[in-house]
């Protein structure tokens, strides 16, 4: 199975996100849950606003796929940036 350079992207992206959320909430001193939630949701924001401005736009459409790969780089990039909340406490 190939993974497509979308996918990549998406993964990369939501990744990056999640981890700078998830970090920044761990620098100000939220626990690893709560920073690990606001990174899902800053990824996760950012890949479904993604995929609705695909399906918006002419000759696209929603892609399940790359919510899934959004969906992935979410969790890693919170799981990684949460890590920031046990060096804090």
């Amino acid at each position: 199975m190939k993974i497509k350079q979308d996918h990549l992207k998406h993964f990369s992206v939501c990744l990056a996100v999640a981890f700078s959320a998830s970090s920044i909430e761990a620098g100000f001193g939220a626990s690893y849950g709560q920073s690990f939630v606001a990174g899902i949701i800053a990824g996760g924001a950012i890949g479904v606003g993604k995929e609705y401005g695909d399906k918006c736009a002419p000759g696209n459409k929603w892609d399940w796929s790359d919510i899934a790969a959004d969906i992935a780089g979410s969790i890693a990039g919170s799981a990684i940036g949460s890590l920031f909340s046990l060096i804090n406490h």
